[in-house]
């Protein structure tokens, strides 16, 4: 009875030697490479989502102080208050950040980024 290296012993319980190690290693090596990919996928979508939210919170605020500012200046004049300053100044400036947000957010979306 001759003994072949790859098979075990009698009475051995472990697992046969594979065939060609390094073709499992390459398998095992493959598969990592793939589930990293696909981990990098979900983190960019989520990461776009997230950015998504992050613009549109940061849009309906700007857009409130703006209202809110401007709401503020026209009852200051109609009392005879100061009105440019701070409440107009304050409107203008968030409406200048308002709209170079979604400038960005439009050209950015665009892009594909």
């Amino acid at each position: 009875m001759s003994h072949q290296p790859d098979e075990p012993l009698d009475g051995d319980i472990g697992p046969a030697v594979p065939e060609r190690p390094e073709a499992a290693e390459a398998d095992a090596a493959e598969e990592m490479r793939r589930h990293e990919a696909e981990r990098a996928e979900r983190r960019r979508r989520t990461d776009a989502v997230s950015g998504r939210i992050a613009v549109v919170i940061a849009a309906l605020f700007l857009a409130f102080l703006t209202y809110d500012s401007v709401r503020t200046a026209i009852e200051a004049r109609s009392r005879g208050d100061d009105w440019v300053y701070p409440p107009a100044v304050i409107a203008a400036g968030c409406a200048v950040a308002l709209v170079g947000l979604l400038t960005w957010a439009r050209r950015r979306r665009r892009l594909g980024m």
